[in-house]
């Protein structure tokens, strides 16, 4: 029987396998540390002992085939013959798995423990069912080197409920302006849609999925990973729109949030890391975590609250949702911060 040194054998043998083990370089080209690895399992200057190992690769974990491939590097002459009989086996047993375990991996996606889809046409394409059962959860918005960062920076000419079923917020902008990431996440979608014209919908790690609509170019492709401030596209006009400004909106399983609600549009700034999502009939309610309330008292009115606390009427209807007209209710909860 022809001789075959031990470090070609380690290379011929472990090949097929070096994808799903990790096995580096070092080890397959330093001989004595693979040596060293196992303790034999194959009794030297035996043939028989030697094909009684091959035969029982079916019933061994990986661990183990790994443990009897090594063990043979310790024979004096390794047949050819037989390490073709190891690749063949190796191939028909690990190649499949292999290439599952690739496929599974290219499509992974940010917050697949809140979805079932990974939709790359469809901009809302989540089923009531999805979201039934929450009550409330906490959602973190930016974590310790994460960061907001505003997706256009300009006059706001439509907030988030004006109109019908308006479910984002409108930014004036001039066609040709940069459209930024708000968050990091992967683009979900990145094409031209009905009303919203050319669009962008990027999936954060956290479950929240921002869009940026009516944009003149589009400069991202689906599944590409994105940072915050990464730019996603072009400001424009396109879909049904009156004028070049941005349409952002931010869903959570595909339900509508209002930004004011978590974004401080005076600074472009979050108005807290963390969030409070409560599910309500239509959506969720969004209240950031750690804010003060005022609950309102009989005979109070704006004026009173707004000097107590020592904020504007405008400020104090701006972090509401209000208008100095509003009528205020006994037991109504007002966020003064």
């Amino acid at each position: 029987m022809s001789h075959i040194s031990r470090v070609t054998m380690l290379i011929l043998v472990l090949s097929p396998l070096a994808g799903m083990a990790g096995i580096d370089a070092d080890v397959k080209s330093d001989n004595d540390k693979a040596d060293s690895l196992v303790k034999p399992m194959v009794p030297k200057d035996s043939l028989v002992g030697e094909i009684r190992a091959f035969q029982s690769m079916d019933f061994m974990t990986k661990a183990e085939v790994y443990g009897m491939i090594d063990s043979l590097l310790d024979l004096d002459e390794i047949p050819k013959e037989l390490i073709r009989e190891i690749q063949l086996v190796v191939s028909s047993k690990y190649a499949k798995i292999t290439e599952v375990e690739i496929a599974a991996k290219e499509q992974a996606y940010p917050a697949s423990q809140y979805y079932g889809k990974w939709d790359t046409y469809n901009t809302h394409p989540y089923p009531e069912s999805l979201s039934k059962n929450d009550t409330s959860l906490e959602l973190v918005l930016s974590r310790p080197g994460e960061a907001y960062i505003p997706p256009v920076i300009g006059l706001i000419t439509s907030n988030f409920g004006d109109g019908r079923n308006h479910s984002g917020m409108d930014i004036d902008l001039q066609v040709l302006d940069t459209v930024v990431s708000a968050f990091d996440g992967v683009v979900r979608i990145a094409r031209t849609h009905g009303g919203y014209g050319r669009v962008v919908v990027v999936r954060h790690y956290n479950g929240l999925e921002t869009l940026y609509a009516h944009l003149h170019r589009i400069k991202v492709r689906t599944g590409q990973k994105v940072k915050a401030g990464e730019l996603v596209g072009l400001g424009g006009s396109s879909g049904h729109s009156s004028g070049s400004h941005l349409h952002f909106e931010a869903r959570f399983k595909g339900k509508p949030l209002n930004p004011r609600h978590f974004i401080d549009y005076r600074n472009n700034v979050l108005v807290n890391d963390t969030v409070i999502l409560n599910r309500t009939r239509w959506s969720y309610s969004v209240v950031p975590k750690g804010l003060k309330y005022h609950r309102v008292a009989k005979g109070e009115f704006l004026y009173l609250i707004s000097k107590q606390y020592g904020i504007s009427i405008s400020r104090l209807c701006e972090l509401n949702g209000i208008t100095r007209n509003s009528i205020l209710h006994v037991g109504q909860k007002l966020r003064i911060s």
